[in-house]
């Protein structure tokens, strides 16, 4: 099963904040998640779906909640494309 090994996510918040976000946990399937948590304790998981000609990701909006409740619950979760799960305002 592949892993994601030193993988991570930096990002710019409004104002030139950086925010670099650690991947946590995974799960490899046609359906796969990664989860990924930053220094302040919010955690999102990615969700990428496999098809045969296409590859689509997926995101959850960032939470500051139980990271072991949100995995354990990840296929339930919302998802949504990234202009808007990381959307701020």
């Amino acid at each position: 099963m592949p892993e994601i090994n030193d993988h991570l996510f930096q990002y710019h918040n409004r104002g030139g904040t950086l925010v670099t976000w650690f991947a946590i946990k995974q799960e490899v399937a046609a359906t796969s998640y990664y989860q990924y948590m930053n220094s302040t304790g919010y955690w999102y998981i990615m969700k990428q779906v496999r098809s045969t000609n296409t590859t689509t990701y997926t995101y959850t909006t960032p939470v500051n909640t139980s990271a072991a409740t949100g995995w354990t619950g990840r296929a339930a979760l919302s998802y949504n494309n990234p202009n808007t799960a990381f959307a701020e305002g």
